[in-house]
C-alpha cells in the first residue's frame, strides 16, 4: 500500500481551474488532507482514493476498501446536506433504490464543511442506454413504478429540511414561488419572454390546480443522469442518485421535470408513464397539476439554459406551447400510452 501522502495528494488538484467559486477552491486545495482526516476518524483503510465527477453541489471522492465495499465521500463546499440525508435515509427505510448512507457529520468540528459517507453504487447512468430504446424503456418502467410508490409516501413538510432538519416552508405554492424566483429571475425572464407571456407564466404559478393535498417524497431532479442501472440479460434499476432542491411536495414535479428535458428520448418518456400508471391512471386533478407543472418547469429550464450559455430555443418553444394548451387527460382504460399524447412528447 502506498504511504498516506502519496495516496491522498492527487485529490488536491483542481480539475478545471477557474471553473469553481472561492468556497470550492478552499476545499479543493486541501481535499487530500481533509479526506485523510475523515478516513482516519472513521478508522477506514482504503487501498485507493479517486476523484469522481462533481455534481453542481458536491465534491465526490471514491474510497476503494480492501473488502471491495467501496464508499463515496460526499462533500458540500457550500450549504448543508440535510436534504440528501433525509432523502437517502427515507429511501432506505422504505426499501427504495438509493445509496445507503453510512455516516453524516454536520458539526464541522473535524473539517469545515458538511460531509457524508455512502455506499458506492456500481453500474452506468441511464443516459448510456440511449442507443437501445427497448432497454431504456424497460428501465424507465422500473423507475416509474418506484416513483409512484415514493409519491404515495407522506413526508414531514414542503420543500426540503434546513440545516437543523426542520421544515420551514408552509405550503406547496410557496415552494413553487421560491423555485421560480431561483430558476427564473425576473431580469432573466424579461430577456426571453414578452410581457403577455410573462403574465401567462405568473398565472400558471397562481393556478389553483397547483394545490397539493399533502407533501410526498420526491426526487426533485429526475433525469437520465440521476438514474443508475446495471445491464446484462436484462436491465436493472440500482439507484436514484443526487436528489434536487425539493424532496417534499407534489410528486408530479418529478414527471414534469424529466418530461420537459429535450434530451429525454421517447423510450424514456413512454416507459416512465407505463410504469407510473401501471397500477392506476392519473386522476383528473393530478392530470391538471402535471400540465401546470410542465409549463412552469419548461419556463424555469429556459431561463437556466440561457444563464448557462446553453441552447434554449427548444425549451422556450416548449414552454410557450405548454402555456397555450391544456390537453385532455389520457384515457384511464388504456394500457399502452398513446405516443402522440402531450403528456409524453415534448
Amino acid at each position: 500500500m502506498r504511504d498516506s501522502s502519496q495516496l491522498y495528494a492527487p485529490l488536491s488538484a483542481v480539475p478545471v481551474p477557474g471553473a469553481y467559486p472561492e468556497s470550492w477552491l478552499r476545499v479543493w486545495h486541501r481535499l487530500g488532507d481533509y479526506t485523510r482526516t475523515i478516513v482516519q476518524a472513521m478508522n477506514m483503510r482504503p487501498n485507493e482514493v479517486r476523484l469522481l465527477p462533481p455534481t453542481p453541489a458536491h465534491i465526490l471522492v471514491r474510497l476503494f476498501l480492501p473488502d471491495h465495499s467501496d464508499v463515496v465521500l460526499r462533500i458540500a463546499p457550500e450549504g448543508h446536506l440535510a436534504r440528501e440525508v433525509f432523502f437517502g435515509r427515507t429511501m432506505a427505510q422504505h426499501h427504495f433504490p438509493a445509496p445507503c448512507i453510512l455516516h453524516h457529520d454536520h458539526r464541522r468540528t473535524l473539517v469545515p464543511f458538511d460531509y457524508l459517507l455512502e455506499r458506492f453504487v456500481g453500474g452506468i447512468p441511464a443516459a448510456h442506454l440511449g442507443d437501445d430504446p427497448p432497454l431504456l424503456r424497460n428501465l424507465a418502467r422500473q423507475v416509474g413504478r418506484v416513483l409512484r410508490r415514493m409519491h404515495r409516501l407522506s413526508v414531514p413538510g414542503w420543500g426540503s429540511p434546513g440545516s437543523t432538519g426542520r421544515w420551514s416552508t408552509v405550503s406547496w405554492p410557496e415552494v413553487l414561488a421560491s423555485l421560480q424566483k431561483t430558476f427564473a429571475p425576473e431580469s432573466v425572464a424579461a430577456r426571453l419572454f414578452d410581457a403577455d407571456q410573462l403574465a401567462g407564466f405568473a398565472a400558471l404559478l397562481a393556478d389553483p390546480a397547483n394545490q397539493c393535498p399533502h407533501p410526498a417524497l420526491l426526487h426533485g431532479d429526475l433525469s437520465l443522469h440521476t438514474v443508475r442501472c446495471t445491464t446484462g440479460e436484462r436491465v436493472n434499476l440500482e439507484a436514484l442518485l443526487d436528489p434536487g432542491p425539493v424532496v417534499g411536495g407534489d410528486g408530479l414535479l418529478d414527471l414534469a421535470w424529466t418530461f420537459t428535458d429535450p434530451a429525454s428520448p421517447q423510450a424514456w418518456r413512454t416507459g416512465l408513464v407505463e410504469g407510473y400508471i401501471a397500477v392506476a391512471p392519473l386522476r383528473q386533478d393530478e392530470w391538471e397539476r402535471l400540465q401546470t407543472l410542465r409549463g412552469l418547469v419548461a419556463f424555469w429550464k429556459t431561463c437556466q439554459a440561457y444563464c448557462r450559455g446553453e441552447p434554449f430555443k427548444a425549451l422556450r418553444d416548449q414552454a410557450l406551447a405548454l402555456l397555450g394548451e391544456r390537453s385532455p387527460p389520457p384515457d384511464p382504460g388504456q394500457i399502452e400510452p398513446d405516443l402522440n399524447r402531450s403528456y409524453i412528447t415534448s
